[in-house]
């Protein structure tokens, strides 16, 4: 009988032991920006605004199959868009601003499907080229 209690005390501290280590998992590290950009985003559209003294003139250009950018963890990207196809490179400013071949984006969203870049050229006091590009995973 002694022996059958150590047994059974040994077998139940095992279980206990290995329920609590399986139960135990790691948390993933969240990713950082750099991480989250590079993927194979799709072109969904773009939107630009070349705003003048008249006002806004805004010309949507929608994505088709095929349309991409595609951002390297090397810090270079290629693209194909509008039937242009364009390679470069991107560096993160900030965790809110992104370098596409030295042209400064704001990233307005950024999650694991979505992301979306605006950026903005003044001209004059009342000139100016705006550019909202949306992408999709």
């Amino acid at each position: 009988k002694q022996k059958m209690k150590k047994v059974l005390l040994f077998t139940t501290a095992i279980i206990l032991l290995v329920s609590v280590f399986s139960s135990c998992k790691k948390k993933d590290k969240p990713q950082t920006v750099f991480q989250k950009v590079q993927h194979n985003w799709a072109v969904v559209n773009e939107i630009d605004n070349s705003h003048d003294a008249s006002g806004d003139n805004i010309d949507t250009i929608a994505g088709v199959s095929g349309d991409f950018i595609n951002f390297n963890s090397n810090g270079t990207f290629t693209s194909q868009f509008d039937g242009s196809t364009d390679n470069g490179t991107y560096s993160l400013i900030s965790d809110t601003q992104i370098s596409l071949n030295g042209q400064t984006f704001t990233i307005k969203t950024l999650t694991d499907t979505q992301f979306v870049l605006y950026g903005k050229d003044v001209i004059s006091a009342t000139e100016y080229d705006e550019s909202t590009i949306n992408l999709k995973r």
